[in-house]
C-alpha cells in the first residue's frame, strides 16, 4: 500500500536527519496528504451507505 510505504520512507528520513530536517518535514506533508485522500473516499463511501430516513 501506498500509504505504508510512505510511512516507512518518513521514519527512515527521520532517522537519517532528525526529525526538523526539511526533507523529513516534506515526506511528513506527503504522508498527510495521502492520508487525507485515504479517510475523504472513505468517508465519502460511508456516506453514500447509509439510509436517507
Amino acid at each position: 500500500m501506498t500509504i505504508e510505504k510512505e510511512r516507512q520512507k518518513l521514519n527512515q528520513l527521520a532517522e537519517q536527519y532528525g526529525v526538523r530536517h526539511k526533507a523529513v518535514l516534506h515526506q511528513s506533508m506527503l504522508l498527510d496528504t495521502l492520508i487525507n485522500k485515504y479517510n475523504k473516499i472513505k468517508y465519502d463511501d460511508l456516506k453514500r451507505k447509509q439510509p436517507i430516513a
